[in-house]
This record gives C-alpha cells, sequence and structure tokens, in this order.
C-alpha cells in the first residue's frame, strides 16, 4: 500500500475503434477492468472509477467519479479525479491495460519526488500520459486549460511551470509492452490470442 496515493481508472471513453465497451473486455472469464481494479488495489486504498456512466462498473464496488467538465476527454477524468481526492499522488489508469501491473506503478511513483507528473515512455518515443503519476498541483492548470478547450493531458506541460519526468522503457525502467493497451479489434486479438481447441 502506498498512503499518498489514489488510483482513478479512467472509463468514460467512446470506445469507437472497438465497436464495443473495452473496459468489459473478458479476460479469464471476468472483464479486464476488474482485474485492473483487483491489482489497484495492491498499491492503494483509495481507488477511484472516472466516468459519467457508472452502470457498468457497480459491481466493482467502488466509488465513481464523474467529469466536472463533461466531453473534454481523458483531462476531464484526471481533473475530476485530482479533485476528488486529498491525497498527494493520483496514478491514473486507462481501462484497456491488459499488461500493466504494480511494479511499472510502484515504480512511477518512486520517480515522482520532485515532479508534478511522471510520464512513461515507450523506446519509439511515444508518450503514455494515461498510465502516469501526476501530483495534486497539475489540479489549477488542468482545470484552466479544460475552461480554455485545451483538452490534452500532455498539454498540461506546455507553457505551465509544471515539472514532468519521462520515464523512458530505453533506459530499462520497464518493458514497451506494459504499456500497451486495446484499442481495436486487432489489438484485442493480439493481446489475447484464440486458444486451440
Amino acid at each position: 500500500m502506498i498512503p499518498e496515493l489514489c488510483v482513478a481508472i479512467l472509463a468514460g471513453g467512446q470506445s469507437r475503434r472497438m465497436g464495443f465497451n473495452k473496459a468489459l473486455v473478458q479476460v479469464d472469464g471476468r472483464p479486464l477492468i476488474e482485474k485492473l481494479a483487483d491489482h489497484a488495489r495492491l498499491s492503494s486504498n483509495q481507488v477511484l472509477i472516472c466516468t459519467n456512466d457508472p452502470e457498468p462498473y457497480a459491481s466493482l464496488k467502488l466509488p465513481v467519479v464523474c467529469d466536472v467538465f463533461p466531453g473534454q476527454g481523458p483531462l476531464a477524468g484526471l481533473h475530476a479525479a485530482l479533485a476528488h481526492t486529498r491525497r498527494p499522488l493520483v496514478l491514473l489508469l486507462a481501462c484497456d491495460l491488459p499488461n500493466a501491473d504494480n511494479e511499472l506503478w510502484s515504480r512511477l511513483v518512486a520517480c515522482a519526488e520532485g515532479y508534478d507528473a511522471v510520464i512513461p515512455r515507450t523506446s519509439d518515443g511515444r508518450v503514455h500520459p494515461l498510465v502516469a503519476v501526476y501530483r495534486r498541483t497539475c489540479l489549477p492548470v488542468a482545470e484552466a486549460n479544460l475552461r480554455r478547450g485545451i483538452n490534452k493531458v500532455v498539454g498540461l506541460f506546455g507553457s505551465s511551470p509544471l515539472r514532468v519526468k519521462w520515464l523512458d522503457a530505453s533506459e530499462g525502467h520497464f518493458q514497451d509492452s506494459q504499456l500497451d493497451n486495446l484499442n481495436t479489434p486487432e489489438d484485442l486479438a493480439r493481446a489475447f490470442p484464440p486458444k486451440n481447441e
């Protein structure tokens, strides 16, 4: 358990490319978001679901936090979590991460001292702001950006004084595969190939 940590699982996306709610993809007979929530509970006793549609997640028996700025994407979910918790750190997790684990999250949290955010970057240079740690100091900037219609999470670090630590897979901090996510049926088939009878 990390007492200063709140975990916020983003479950508000439209899953347009997948064609159905990817949070509810069945993994070993249960929804992917349930597996993610179980892992999250090992790191924190404050786990939130960020969504404006709570009904599909009622069985998780976790608090649901709705967007103050609905329709403005993942940054609105991060804002809602930062506004809801009083803990200094929020681990933001997309709901479609088949390989993310507590080892990765612990590494992100361990690097947070002296930074407002710790965001992993895969070896191809792509940043992954939806598997990242944010300090509550990000809240005023997030709210100001949302009010101006700046909805990208990485937009927090453009002209603001917030300090971000980019954590690189190329330096051995984690494996690229730990940041895989499921956007399309093809992604799903690669992550969970059909088992031969």
